[in-house]
């Protein structure tokens, strides 16, 4: 069950007015992106870091998916050390609603970072956090190498994670739908290496992110050629 926020100062007007939305498949996903990329370091803003390039239409899908949710246009802005932009909810009320719904407040690995109770209980929620999380700390990529002598490529997707729980949680649901998961030695990083399961996770799961949309084609049309 998710949790509704209750406004320690209910007659002040300070607060900016937003939306506090119901448990749905899009709130799901927008919970499996901060935990990926999203962090909140104080009492009034949540912040999601992508990457500038590589992730310049995503930055787009999760602006518009905040305003949906939250009924606020978050402020964007590109750091000018990295290639970074950082996509911040300026609002007590939706970090409230966050933390108490899930999400940890300060360093999110030190405190136990794992998919909430309330998105595990419910399969199309599992699936779209999961989605949120792979669009963020996940990568699709071409693996190129030879076997005595003859290039091939194959297409593989990798998860990553310093949280231990978390591993667990997406290992625990890829298999549930099929998907056979391989854990590296430091329990870090999730592994797809077969052709079958990547396009599995794909028809299964999805992905809002371009970037992982556009290596699967690529390498699609060089399967072609």
């Amino acid at each position: 069950m998710i949790t509704t926020v209750t406004l320690r100062y209910p007659k002040k007007s300070h607060r900016k007015i937003v939306t506090i939305p119901k448990p749905s498949v899009d709130l799901a996903e927008f919970f499996g992106i901060m935990i990926g990329d999203g962090g909140i370091n104080n009492p009034w803003q949540a912040n999601i870091t992508l990457n500038s390039e590589a992730d310049a239409r995503f930055v787009v899908y999760v602006t518009n998916l905040c305003s949906k949710l939250f009924g606020v246009l978050p402020a964007v802005r590109k750091r000018n050390d990295s290639k970074a932009v950082v996509i911040s909810l300026a609002s007590t009320t939706i970090v409230n609603f966050l933390v108490d719904n899930g999400l940890p407040r300060g360093n999110k690995l030190k405190l136990g970072l794992q998919i909430p109770h309330w998105i595990l209980a419910k399969k199309e929620y599992r699936i779209a956090c999961v989605r949120g999380l792979m669009d963020t700390d996940g990568c699709l990529y071409i693996h190129r190498h030879k076997v005595l002598g003859t290039q091939y490529s194959n297409i593989a997707l990798c998860f990553c994670s310093a949280s231990p729980m978390l591993v667990v949680q997406v290992s625990s649901i890829f298999e549930e739908f099929g998907i056979v998961p391989h854990v590296n030695m430091t329990g870090r990083n999730i592994y797809l290496y077969k052709e079958q399961a990547v396009e599995k996770y794909l028809k299964v799961f999805g992905t809002s992110n371009d970037r992982i949309n556009s290596v699967y084609k690529k390498w699609r049309v060089a399967r072609a050629v």
